[in-house]
């Protein structure tokens, strides 16, 4: 008699278990839901969808000052050909930005450059969202909105330092980063600032140990060319240490 008692006690229990499982997620099904990175809107980034990408600084301005707030600035992403290669580009100024760089966003409201794509590299598995501290390659159309209209998917090239650019042939893992809510950054490796005793760029056998500086992480990054005479106005995409801001998703229909 006890033991068939005690022993419905423990069935009771362990429906009771099963029904609180059921209709609460777990702490990791919150965590993972949690963790997505969400577009200006709010709305989660997913993979194979449309964004304009935007730097959340106004360039010009004094550092304290130069932080954007969500969806004011509308100057994005986008190429430009140099020397044979196509190689990221943002401009300081919208009249650099052609007709088919101009485009509206889910809510109506106009933004400039060319659309990205956020894929999962080959043999990652994913549910279709980004999410932080993930792996994702990063896709343009070049020359035109897609192969009907002649143009040629290409994926974002970055080296652990340099420039950035853009290729049909190979492409990059990058590592998302939310830097703050509806804010990201994009890691792209690790590279050491070797420098001399007199603070001066040098090589392996000349650096000065507490001069330079190692394993740095290096970022998507945008910045002026330091070519004598160049256009200050437009931003090349480069690995690079962070800058004081990251860049935010504007969705397209």
């Amino acid at each position: 008699m006890f033991m068939k008692r005690k022993l419905s006690i423990f069935t009771f229990l362990a429906l009771i278990f099963s029904l609180i499982v059921t209709v609460f997620p777990t702490n990791s099904a919150y965590a993972a839901e949690d963790n997505r990175i969400l577009d200006i809107y709010g709305d989660p980034v997913q993979t194979s969808k449309d964004y304009i990408m935007v730097r959340k600084i106004w360039d010009g301005k004094p550092r304290r000052d130069a932080y954007a707030g969500i969806g004011q600035k509308r100057l994005g992403v986008t190429y430009e050909k140099f020397a044979g290669w196509h190689y990221v580009i943002q401009y300081k100024d919208k009249s650099y930005y052609g007709t088919a760089e101009t485009h509206k966003d889910t809510k109506g409201n106009e933004y400039y450059g060319t659309p990205i794509n956020f894929e999962t590299p080959d043999g990652v598995e994913s549910d279709g969202y980004i999410r932080h501290n993930t792996p994702v390659t990063m896709s343009m159309w070049i020359g035109g909105p897609n192969a009907e209209a002649g143009g040629i998917k290409k994926y974002v090239n970055a080296g652990n330092r340099g420039w950035i650019y853009f290729s049909d042939q190979s492409k990059s893992t990058l590592t998302v980063w939310e830097q703050n809510a509806k804010e990201i950054n994009l890691i792209t490796g690790k590279t050491d600032y070797l420098r001399d005793k007199m603070g001066r760029p040098c090589d392996w056998y000349s650096a000065d140990p507490q001069n330079s500086e190692y394993g740095v992480t290096t970022y998507f990054e945008l910045e002026t060319s330091d070519q004598p005479f160049s256009n200050q106005d437009k931003l090349w995409g480069s690995s690079a240490p962070p800058y004081q801001s990251g860049y935010e998703l504007v969705p397209l229909p």
